[in-house]
């Protein structure tokens, strides 16, 4: 994998070229020697998601392993939503 930089101008004259022999590489389009824009291929761009998407899950699994808070056991958590439930229901109206 390689980057090339290429103007703007010179894109525009052969962009079916540089975009047929883009392969694994990187391609920054410039004007007046600024970056405008990056062109990647699309097997490459899909595997530039599905490795932002590992990363993420990754920092999520660490952040959570890393804070204080700690699960509690799933009995609990039901018995509390039970009698909550209890304590929410009203007596269904009468009709007329």
């Amino acid at each position: 994998m390689k980057t090339r930089i290429v103007p703007k101008t010179e894109f525009r004259d052969r962009i079916k070229d540089e975009l047929a022999g883009l392969g694994d590489d990187t391609l920054v389009v410039t004007e007046r020697g600024r970056p405008v824009a990056v062109a990647v291929s699309v097997e490459r761009w899909n595997e530039l998601q599905e490795n932002l998407e590992e990363l993420e899950d990754s920092v999520a699994v660490l952040e959570h392993r890393a804070s204080k808070k700690r699960g509690r056991p799933a009995e609990s958590v039901l018995s509390e939503i039970e009698a909550e439930e209890g304590r929410v229901r009203r007596p269904a109206r009468k009709k007329g």
